[in-house]
């Protein structure tokens, strides 16, 4: 039988990122993948919207799945309330299996959500659970408090975050610190390892949901071998996604990372 790996986070309309990403790339990995919903994020070329899921049905998702007694491995995405934050850490608390969080937190001005309150439960109530967290820039100097513009700087940032009991940090560059190389930082036991791969140059960017895909492959991979082969892993299955993304339509200016293309893509 297939062993079994939870998502609890939001719903993607396109299928950029989110259940439909985790749950994806739980496949192509041998995993069966279960689900909890925590909001409803509808995508259109110019917007977005979150609408959080009520509470109670929160909960009666996590008594459902959570009854099952051969889950080995659980990720963590989009919570979008604190309370929300609040109820998935309680059950989170109760479980004995790794946990991956991938701290998203991204609101439009006019959400009523403080992200800044999001990220100090996050801190405060998830990264003391988790085995490993995965925020990228802009999440990592949320939960660090600093500015990060160099490999220097995520290397501070790691430190405070893994000051708050989360064993392995791992922070994602992307393409966002200058240069011609994509930055992972790893921090663990008070050690650093800094992985490398050059960037993808495309005319349309393909990495929708890269973010949560890269954090779905460390999670199907951290039950079966080491955090530093997980990292690998996840970053070649990613590259392939983003190498044969999803064109989503002509106006969209970024199209889908494709969780089936390692398996498929020609040679």
């Amino acid at each position: 039988m297939a062993d079994k790996i939870l998502t609890i986070a939001g719903s993607d309309s396109l299928s950029g990122g989110g259940i439909q990403a985790d749950l994806a790339t739980f496949n192509e990995f041998g995993y069966f993948g279960l689900s909890v919903i925590t909001s409803i994020v509808t995508v259109t070329m110019d917007n977005f919207r979150i609408s959080p899921v009520d509470v109670d049905l929160i909960r009666a998702q996590l008594d459902s799945v959570l009854a099952l007694d051969d889950i080995v491995v659980i990720k963590v995405g989009l919570l979008p309330t604190v309370n929300i934050i609040d109820l998935v850490a309680n059950y989170l608390s109760q479980v004995n299996v790794p946990i991956v969080v991938d701290p998203v937190m991204v609101f439009k001005e006019s959400d009523t959500a403080n992200t800044n309150y999001l990220a100090d439960q996050i801190k405060q109530k998830l990264l003391p659970l988790a085995t490993v967290v995965t925020p990228n820039l802009s999440e990592a100097q949320m939960l660090s408090n600093i500015t990060i513009k160099s490999i220097d700087d995520m290397k501070v940032a790691a430190k405070i975050i893994a000051d708050f009991g989360v064993q392995n940090v791992v922070i994602k560059s992307g393409a966002r610190l200058p240069g011609s190389k994509v930055i992972t930082l790893l921090f663990k036991d008070n050690h650093y390892k800094v992985f490398e791969q050059d960037k993808i140059v495309t005319v349309l960017p393909m990495n929708n949901g890269s973010g949560c895909t890269f954090s779905s492959g460390i999670a199907a991979n951290i039950a079966r071998t080491t955090i530093e082969n997980a990292i690998l892993d996840s970053e070649s299955f990613v590259r392939s996604g983003i190498e044969n993304g999803v064109l989503l339509n002509k106006n969209f200016e970024v199209g889908n990372v494709w969780q089936a293309a390692r398996r498929l893509r020609k040679n």
